[in-house]
């Protein structure tokens, strides 16, 4: 592996680690990874670490914020120094989402707005990470009609991502934190790992169904017999997994403001002394006035309500599916090249000596070195 680098708050590089005993660098595509570095306990790199915040690599964008600081002193082998950090993007899950939030339009805009709304232009200062900023939009088509509060943001994104397979990052640049969306590239069709290649060995495969659901009853506002519910997904008789999603929290009632953003060019329309918030002919909400006709109540028509306890179902669900995957370690140095011709989040094709294969994901790259040398070992999951 490269050289370390010690940054410090500032995200000045402040010291190299090039001496090393062990080290264990695990990146994942769409949850947060960790690493763990061990070198000499001496005096002088205590301070060094004491000083820093973060751990980053010349060679590698992820980035770790420094969590533990472990001394184990040993004097026939020698006292190790032991640091242990988190990827930084974990920071998006310093913040809450503050106060309800309604969005209909597109997945990566939703994302964007949790952030800028939660990091970058938070209403309170105090909220503020004054140097983390959004990469160019990638241009991702995928939509959604959901309202929410009070989640964690980087679990929020951690759960938009893993509905839809992408990944994301935050890494640093220039002096600021920079968060990025990205979807690994199939590259399937020329790059095979196998035993019968010998390019990986130790292969574990695993199909787990223990956590499978295909149905999801999901109920919203209200008391009783008068919740507001609805189902998603299928399935007949012993193939049938049900679950109970509790959107108790998703209201019906939104703000003015929110209506125009999340439907916009809209109209109102007056129907039986029923006044309509419209698009396209459709009745989006309806709209509550004072006797100065100012509007006092948005409720969204049930339909539309509904279909945002639909979308909080499918991401509820989307984490209770049948997970195949499998775990190797690559050769390194046999037909591909880590970081050239496959990388976290790639697709690519697996097979093991008995035959099964599979079309899969590179989801965890967990790269080690020590006295036995250097290894690279990836975490595969089923795509198809």
């Amino acid at each position: 592996m490269e050289d370390f680098c010690l940054l410090d708050k500032e995200l000045n590089r402040r010291y190299i680690i090039d001496t090393y005993s062990s080290v264990i660098w695990a990146k994942r595509y769409n949850t947060v990874g960790d690493c763990e570095l061990v070198i000499s306990a001496t005096e002088d790199n205590f301070n060094k670490v004491k000083e820093c915040k973060y751990i980053s690599r010349n060679d590698d964008d992820m980035v770790c914020k420094i969590e533990k600081i472990e001394i184990q002193t040993d004097e026939e082998n020698g006292s190790q120094l032991i640091i242990t950090g988190t990827d930084i993007k974990d920071m998006l899950n310093q913040r809450i989402v503050e106060k309800q939030t309604n969005f209909n339009g597109l997945v990566e805009d939703y994302i964007r707005k949790l952030i800028i709304d939660s990091i970058i232009s938070p209403t309170n200062p105090d909220r503020k990470i004054k140097n983390f900023i959004l990469a160019d939009k990638v241009g991702f088509t995928e939509k959604i009609s959901e309202q929410v509060t009070y989640d964690y943001v980087g679990i929020k994104i951690q759960e938009l991502c893993q509905q839809f397979g992408w990944g994301y990052k935050v890494a640093i640049d220039d002096g600021n934190f920079i968060f990025s969306l990205y979807k690994g590239e199939d590259r399937s069709q020329y790059v095979t790992f196998s035993e019968d290649y010998d390019n990986i060995s130790k292969t574990d495969y695993q199909k787990d169904d223990s956590n499978i659901k295909n149905v999801a009853l999901v109920a919203g506002e209200g008391e009783g017999v008068a919740r507001v519910t609805t189902s998603i997904g299928g399935g007949i008789g012993a193939d049938r997994y049900e679950l109970f999603v509790d959107a108790r929290n998703l209201s019906s009632e939104i703000g003015y403001d929110d209506l125009l953003k999340s439907y916009p060019n809209g109209k109102e329309k007056n129907i039986n002394n029923v006044i309509y918030y419209q698009v396209n002919n459709e009745n989006i909400a309806i709209l509550t006035k004072n006797e100065k006709q100012e509007i006092t109540k948005v409720q969204l028509c049930n339909n539309v309500y509904v279909e945002s306890l639909k979308n909080t179902g499918y991401e509820k669900m989307a984490t209770y599916t049948s997970v195949t995957s499998f775990i190797g370690e690559i050769i390194s140095g046999i037909n591909y090249t880590y970081k050239e011709d496959y990388d976290l989040g790639s697709i690519v094709n697996i097979v093991n000596k008995y035959g099964i294969s599979d079309k899969v994901r590179i989801s965890e790259i967990i790269e080690s070195q020590d006295d036995n040398g250097y290894s690279i070992e990836p975490t595969f999951e089923s795509v198809e």
